[in-house]
């Protein structure tokens, strides 16, 4: 039995150089990509600012409407408590019970 030896192919120095030029035009278009997805990603995040910085704003006016809010219903409460001590004192019948000055109310 004699064996049969298969040698394996070899390759050129073409071939070689081939393959690595295209491993490198790959790797240039894979950093072009993320040099891209880098800068929609900052882009998007200067979005994000401006919208949160307007956000910012927006409630900052919607805190001071409130705040009238809460001055007003302060104004409101103190009326209707001097209203319903008014309102006792002449379901109780105690003598002096004035109605509220209209000016003051």
């Amino acid at each position: 039995m004699d064996a049969v030896i298969i040698p394996f192919p070899s390759r050129t120095p073409e071939a070689t150089t081939d393959r690595l030029a295209n491993a490198l035009l790959n790797l240039q278009s894979a950093l072009d990509e993320q040099r891209r997805a880098l800068h929609d990603w900052r882009f998007a995040m200067t979005e994000l600012g401006i919208g949160v910085a307007g956000l910012g704003h927006s409630l900052g006016a919607y805190q001071e409407a409130l705040g009238s809010v809460e001055t007003k219903l302060t104004t409101v409460h103190g009326a209707a408590t001097e209203l319903e001590s008014w309102a006792d004192a002449v379901i109780e019948g105690r003598p002096g019970a004035l109605p509220l000055d209209p000016a003051g109310a």
